[in-house]
């Protein structure tokens, strides 16, 4: 089984590779074409396709392998014995989703806080960074058409970087590896994931990087993918109540 779990692990992170270097050759491509609804829909689709990739990899694995699901945190969720660690990490996600709730509600309460996130966008789309160009223009869903298709996106991004990258990969790291120390294998995880997310820039590879540790601990402390699922597509769905035309 071991020779199978390095096979699943460089399979994995040669995917994330070749996908990473194709997202960098994509926002350099976009910077230079004019972004309209077609385009965006496009990128859309696109990137709930390739991003079910690997999954579907993983899947592949335990229904062919003795690979579990239980193995790669689909299960229940269950508190550990280190009664301070699960209060911390609930109070921090506690205060995570209800920050983002406050801005969903902003948005449909608050005209002056549209207004200001219509500013900021655009002050985004003049940047001199690309990425924050082609994000402004290409991301950001602004269509009511546009904000479907992002929670699709938004929830690929949940169900999927979770399960690959906080269930699947922690459990290669950790059979392949077993004399690391947890800490160390969570360290090498979300170190990887912010290098593969290298298309943002250096400020994006660490803030990629700090998020992961807090899905990591959310992980650890649950024993369960599921709640790191639910604030991840949060995380990336509540862009989508930032600025509307409708």
């Amino acid at each position: 089984m071991t020779n199978w779990n390095m096979i699943l692990l460089i399979l994995l992170l040669v995917y994330q590779t070749v996908a990473s270097i194709m997202d960098l050759r994509d926002m350099r491509k976009y910077k230079k074409i004019k972004i309209t609804d077609k385009v965006k829909l496009s990128f859309y689709k696109e990137t709930i396709v390739w991003g079910w990739v690997p999954a579907l990899i993983v899947f592949a694995f335990v229904f062919f392998l003795k690979l579990s699901l239980d193995d790669i945190g689909i299960r229940k969720m269950m508190f550990g014995d280190i009664i301070w660690l699960n209060v911390i990490t609930l109070i921090i996600s506690l205060i995570i989703l209800c920050i983002l709730l406050y801005q969903v509600y902003l948005y449909f309460t608050n005209t002056a806080y549209r207004k200001q996130m219509q500013e900021e966008l655009d002050i985004r789309k003049k940047s001199s960074n690309y990425y924050n160009r082609v994000t402004a223009s290409l991301v950001v869903p602004y269509t009511v058409r546009e904000k479907r298709y992002f929670f699709f996106v938004s929830l690929t991004a949940g169900i999927c970087e979770e399960l690959v990258w906080r269930g699947c990969i922690l459990f290669l790291l950790a059979e392949l590896f077993p004399a690391l120390h947890f800490v160390v294998i969570g360290g090498i995880a979300c170190l990887l994931f912010g290098l593969f997310h290298c298309y943002q820039g250096w400020y994006g590879i660490l803030k990629t990087s700090i998020i992961a540790v807090l899905f990591v601990l959310i992980y650890q402390t649950t024993g369960s993918l599921l709640l790191g699922m639910l604030l991840h597509f949060l995380f990336d769905f509540v862009s989508a109540f930032l600025v509307g035309k409708e």
